[in-house]
């Protein structure tokens, strides 16, 4: 069975994973027709409605500036996406180059993999925190502070899976036929972590989404007039006893989003696993 074959069965094979399918499904819809979905502008005020409950026309409220909280969470799930895979390119790119390099040339590593100590010392919000303070809040550095942060996890989940190919034989045989260090890297051992590198980009961009809302709360992630899920908890939070529905509507996407991705990941996990692919057959 080819790789996309055991990930399509172990997906759809498990009814809460074909769920979060599903759920991030809609919401990348809702990311890409943000325009057609959205019945108001989300930054139009309208004082004469503000804190209002949820009702026809507005489905999820409003909140204290009059703007319809559904308009700002249908663009919200656009902010989460793009940060999402921003996320994860920067992640995979940054941190599956220094893990391979590192584990290929042992010199080059053990300059690389301090560096990435140092940076898995921090917990992954107090570095971010770091980074941003040194950024301007924008959309593209949100995007690199939390890929970098990520990246140094990947980094070390490569750094291992490389050293551990390196030693097979295939790759001794490469190396007896005259391949060079590149195509040793591309031709046999890349194409081997392609497996590890789809389950570790479904986890960092489940992670991204808390990263990214916990800096819009702290007031360090994305400008405060974009519309995202985060920065909805950070403006309403004062109104949660007077308006909760402003806090329950954006919260409830994000822990949905999040689950939904932790379910998709552990069953790509599971599908590539060996070890977990008898388990996929009996469920």
């Amino acid at each position: 069975m080819t790789l996309l074959g055991s990930i399509g069965s172990a997906v759809f094979g498990r009814w809460l994973a074909t769920t979060g399918l599903i759920w991030l499904a809609l919401v990348a819809i809702s990311a890409v027709a943000a325009p057609l979905i959205a019945p108001f502008d989300p930054l139009e005020i309208n004082p004469i409605e503000r804190l209002s409950e949820p009702a026809p026309p507005y489905l999820f409220g409003t909140d204290h500036f009059g703007r319809d909280t559904f308009s700002r969470a249908v663009y919200g799930a656009r902010m989460a996406s793009i940060i999402g895979c921003g996320s994860v390119l920067v992640a995979l790119f940054a941190g599956g180059l220094c893990g391979m390099l590192s584990a290929y040339f042992p010199q080059l590593g053990h300059v690389l993999m301090r560096v990435v100590d140092v940076l898995m010392a921090f917990p992954a919000l107090l570095l971010a925190l770091v980074l941003m303070t040194l950024l301007e809040r924008s959309v593209i550095n949100t995007v690199i502070v939390i890929g970098i942060v990520y990246a140094a996890t990947t980094a070390r989940i490569l750094y291992g899976m490389t050293l551990k190919l390196k030693g097979e034989v295939f790759v001794d045989a490469a190396i007896c036929t005259g391949a060079g260090h590149s195509s040793v890297l591309l031709r046999h051992i890349f194409p081997n972590l392609i497996s590890p590198l789809l389950v570790q980009a479904s986890f960092v961009f489940a992670f991204s989404q808390l990263q990214a809302a916990a800096l819009d709360f702290l007031g360090l992630g994305l400008p405060p007039e974009v519309p995202s899920w985060g920065n909805m908890l950070a403006e309403e939070r004062i109104y949660i006893t007077r308006a909760p529905w402003l806090l329950i509507f954006p919260g409830a996407l994000i822990i949905l989003t999040v689950f939904s991705l932790n379910l998709v990941g552990d069953a790509i996990r599971d599908a590539i696993d060996p070890r977990f692919r008898g388990d996929i057959a009996g469920v």
